[in-house]
This record gives C-alpha cells, structure tokens and sequence, in this order.
C-alpha cells in the first residue's frame, strides 16, 4: 500500500529562528489574525516575533504585495481576507501551513487541473505556429528530462512544457505559463516527492511530439490529456490514497466528453 505524503512539514521542524515574514504569513493563513482587524502595533509585533522593527516593515511590505495585508497611513495595518484577495503565488505557502487538509488536496487538483486546459490550448495552436526549431527544442527538453537524476527533475519537467508552450507563438500564454512555472518550482523544492519520474510518462511526452510534428492536434491533445491523467493519479495516489478511484472516476467522465 503506498503510504500518503504529507504537504505540510512537521510542527517540530518549525523553529523561532525563521524569519519573521514566514512566521506573520503563517499567523494570517491559519486565521490567528481576523479579517478586517489590525494587527499589533509595530514594537508589540517584533517583541512578538523576536524581530526588529525594520525586518518587520520589509516583512509588512512583502504580505502587503501578497494581499494578506494592507497599510492605512495613520490607521495601522489591516488584515484582509485572503481568501478572497490572494493571488496563485500564495499557493506553496498555503500548501506548507497547517491549512484545512481537504482544501489543500483540493488546490493542488486544481492547478493540475488548470494546467490541463492551458497546455490543451497550447497544443491547438502549436500544430498551426510551431516552427522546425521550435520542435527541435521541445526534443532536447525531452531529453533533457529523461536523463535527470535527482533535483534537476522538477526544472527540467517545467522547461518541457515551458517549450510546448512557446512553440504555441502566443505571447500571453508564455507570460500566464511562467506564473504556473514559478509555482511548480517553489512546490517541487519544498514537496519533491509529487514529482515522479518513469519510462511510461516521457514516452508519453514524446509521442504528443509526434503528432505535433505531424499537425494533428486532436491526437496531441488526446494524448496529452492521457499524460496528465496518469500524472494525476499517481499524484493523488501518494496525496489521498482514499481519493484515488473517485478522482480517476472523474478523469474518465471528462475523458468521454471529450471524444463526443
């Protein structure tokens, strides 16, 4: 039986020796600061932090550049509602803290999930805008990837789908990829164990290749879907054992509606 990961690290690991922006962000992500209050004046919350007041200002301005939290000249800092203000970068941050399990299994199939229908796009226009050099490059990120070892395999896996997706010649597509691809390195170097590496999945990468090469996006897109579904599930498999039939389930239904 294959034993679940944790996404989040161990209490135990966590020291007062962290700086004192992680240690406020997770403060705010498990809800030890309400929406719409003030946090402590400046001198209380360094105490508090084991800080000085300029450390916690550079750490104020990054959660404020997250949206966790907002500064009012003369009216202190407030906290918001990050579940209705963050943006995707929060993500790895969310998945480290000791947030609600389920949502945390439930936002990592999400992004998978959106990362599905953004290469699904990618593919449909690579066919019609990829060029020989183009292809050639997706090749040697193939290969690239299948001769990793190690902590090279996470940015070696993003710079695959990094290269599908300029052989799509779509200038905000590459910009909204490079957000995915920021997340995925921050995830991969603080879960490497939801990167798995085996023959069946490059030899996947490769034949989506293949008909790319040969113009036909249905059997592309098909193919890459069939990649993503195998990714998924091992992935849920190692996350929430319990969770994997219904998730492979779900991913068959999608699948059928897809071929009508």
């Amino acid at each position: 039986m294959v034993k679940p990961i944790q996404i989040a690290p161990p209490s135990a690991r966590r020291s007062r020796g962290e700086p004192a922006v992680v240690r406020l962000r997770r403060d705010l992500l498990l809800g030890r600061y309400r929406p719409g209050t003030r946090l402590p004046p400046e001198r209380e919350l360094a105490e508090r932090l084991g800080t000085n007041r300029n450390t916690l200002r550079e750490a104020l301005r990054t959660l404020e550049s997250e949206n966790l939290v907002r500064a009012r000249q003369g009216d202190g800092t407030i906290v918001l509602d990050w579940r209705s203000t963050a943006e995707i970068n929060l993500l790895p941050s969310f998945l480290a803290e000791e947030t609600p399990a389920d949502e945390r299994f439930e936002a990592v199939l999400t992004l998978l999930n959106l990362r599905e229908r953004l290469l699904d796009e990618v593919l449909l226009r690579a066919t019609v805008h990829a060029t020989r050099d183009d292809l050639e490059a997706v090749e040697e990120a193939i290969l690239a990837l299948e001769e990793a070892r190690g902590g090279e395999f996470v940015a070696r896996d993003i710079e695959v789908y990094r290269r599908f997706v300029i052989a799509s010649h779509s200038l905000v597509t590459v910009w909204v990829f490079n957000t995915f691809a920021r997340i995925f390195v921050e995830l991969g170097e603080r879960f490497p164990s939801l990167w798995q590496h085996d023959d069946a999945y490059l030899d996947g990468l490769k034949r989506v290749l293949k008909w790319l090469a040969e113009k036909r996006p249905e059997r592309a897109r098909e193919e890459m879907r069939h990649v993503f579904e195998e990714r998924g599930m091992a992935l849920v498999q190692l996350l929430r054992p319990e969770a994997a039939v219904a998730e492979r389930e779900r991913a068959r239904g999608k699948a059928r509606g897809a071929r009508r």
